[in-house]
């Protein structure tokens, strides 16, 4: 490849692999930009995808997640209206509205799928007030989704001066744990595991699907300031006055049984599961393996909280997102042998786009490595980036989505055999047609 090339510092495996991708959306490979530059009729203006598929007719303000039912076949978005619509992927059709039981004064913030059963589908929504709702799915004869409220989960406490934002909630299965399935959630300053059963004191004669489920509690983890907190960022100025810590994001790795917690104060701990199935119930795990940050002048004024984090399929690699704009890749290896091995992490690259605004996730892809890193945040964009990269990256390689009027809160991938789905949900308030999420077949 010419040393002029802008992506000459690409390798050849996320290369092609964008190209895959950009001819997915566009009908064509990557154009260098020193093409465009040699043509003075043409600019770099967005474009929009030609595999773009609207979900309209739902939501009426914002999306804050977007969520793949496991097989892929539907889709679920939860929104600043309250309310969680599941869509058909095929045909991109509302089929359900979860609002039973939501408090209208608050957003519902994140939705998440337990993997499928044989008698249907169980999915959880978590919001601005604190509550995480458990929702039954059953398709019927008449090919219609089913919904019903069978369980809740409050993680208010009265005595709290205000509500907890449910930023976390994901479904884990943990070799810690054997043959249980777990919901991760996070709530202020800490992260907990759950295990959901059934309800005995619920009606015996309801079906299977519409039985009520209860929460019990397996693990909570709760995070405090480092002793060095010169070390760290204050989130919020003199709106935080106290320095109140808060979990943004936390995602678990199967493939390594950690959890990494994206925090207010710009670190991301990383904790394992592996030797903490011994711990008490509802005793609090302080135990931290390891904590990654940057000294908060590193950037130069331009650090921040931590908006979200991400495992690889590996385990060994891991992103975190800066509200400055930037995101961070990690590599973590173990060091030692036998019962004494500890993990020790590394800065492998800065992602960079510039411009400061912020971004809010961020999603390995694409080849048998994972070969592709996605990004998507305030401006509308979502971004694509060698996941292996080295050192400081001031630019993607590529840019599929660009909607300066819709900044892109959430996005989620689902594969089936060979053909993907890329889902993003955002937005602003909407107007007469509302907020629509997007639908991308790759």
């Amino acid at each position: 490849m010419d040393d002029d090339h802008p992506h000459c510092k690409i390798r050849p495996h996320a290369l092609h692999e964008a190209n895959a991708l950009h001819s997915s959306f566009f009908g064509e490979p990557i154009v260098p930009s020193s093409v465009l530059a040699a043509d003075n009729n043409t600019t770099e203006s967005p474009r929009r995808p030609q595999n773009e598929r609207m979900c309209m007719g739902g939501h009426r303000n914002p999306i804050y997640g977007t969520a793949f039912s496991p097989d892929g076949k539907y889709l679920a978005t939860a929104s600043e209206d309250s309310t969680v619509r599941i869509w058909l992927v095929q045909s991109h059709k509302l089929v359900a509205t979860l609002s039973e039981g939501m408090d209208p004064n608050y957003e519902c913030l994140r939705v998440a799928w337990m993997k499928k059963s044989d008698i249907g589908y169980l999915l959880a929504s978590g919001g601005a007030d604190g509550v995480v709702r458990l929702w039954s799915a059953v398709e019927t004869i008449e090919r219609q989704l089913e919904c019903q409220c069978v369980g809740s989960l409050n993680h208010f406490v009265e005595d709290d001066e205000e509500r907890p934002q449910i930023y976390a909630l994901q479904f884990i299965q943990s070799p810690s744990f054997p043959n249980v399935e777990i919901l991760l959630t996070s709530a202020h300053d800490s992260v907990y595991l759950w295990t959901i059963e059934n309800d005995e004191e619920s009606v015996a004669d309801s079906p299977p699907p519409n039985q009520s489920r209860k929460f019990l509690s397996l693990l909570s983890i709760q995070f405090s300031h480092l002793d060095d907190e010169s070390q760290t960022y204050q989130f919020g100025g003199s709106r935080n006055p106290e320095n109140e810590l808060y979990v943004f994001d936390a995602s678990y790795s199967e493939s390594n049984d950690l959890i990494a917690a994206a925090l207010s104060d710009g670190t991301c701990r990383v904790l394992s599961l592996a030797a903490s199935s011994n711990v008490d119930e509802d005793e609090n795990l302080q135990r931290e393996q390891v904590v990654l940050s940057l000294p908060p002048g590193y950037f130069a004024g331009r650090g921040g909280h931590l908006t979200a984090v991400e495992w690889d399929s590996s385990g060994n690699r891991l992103a975190t997102c800066v509200a400055s704009g930037r995101v961070i890749l990690w590599y973590l290896h173990n060091v030692g042998v036998g019962d004494s091995t500890s993990l020790r992490p590394s800065v492998v690259s800065i992602l960079d786009g510039g411009s400061g605004r912020q971004v809010f996730g961020a999603k390995y892809c694409c080849g048998g490595n994972e070969d592709l890193l996605l990004t998507w945040g305030i401006e509308g964009t979502v971004s694509v980036w060698d996941s292996f990269s080295v050192g400081e990256v001031m630019s993607p390689i590529c840019t599929l989505v660009s909607h300066a009027d819709y900044p892109i809160f959430a996005l989620d991938i689902t594969q089936t055999g060979t053909k993907k789905s890329i889902a993003v949900g955002g937005g602003r308030e909407g107007g007469f047609l509302g907020v629509p999420a997007y639908i991308y077949d790759v």
